[in-house]
């Protein structure tokens, strides 16, 4: 993962949480915009919220499980 992506990333649950500031919050959507490799990881992340507060009701199939397991190794292992 680039240095540029990674310091984004370090917020990127805070950002997702409506936690942070004005400035850093344009600071990460403009850094999505300009990196398709981190807003794909951001867009699952988002799925996988969605999942887990779905999961409380229903459970979650197996290959859905591995494909966003995969999917969030993929985003966290690039360089």
């Amino acid at each position: 993962m680039k240095k540029e992506c990674q310091k984004n990333f370090e917020k990127i649950s805070e950002y997702l949480d409506g936690e942070l500031g004005h400035d850093e919050c344009r600071q990460i959507e403009q850094h999505l915009n300009d990196c398709p490799e981190c807003q794909g990881c951001v867009d699952a992340l988002k799925k996988t919220i969605d999942l887990c507060r779905k999961s409380a009701q229903d459970k979650i199939p197996e290959d859905t499980r591995k494909r966003l397991r995969s999917k969030l190794r993929d985003c966290f292992n690039k360089d």
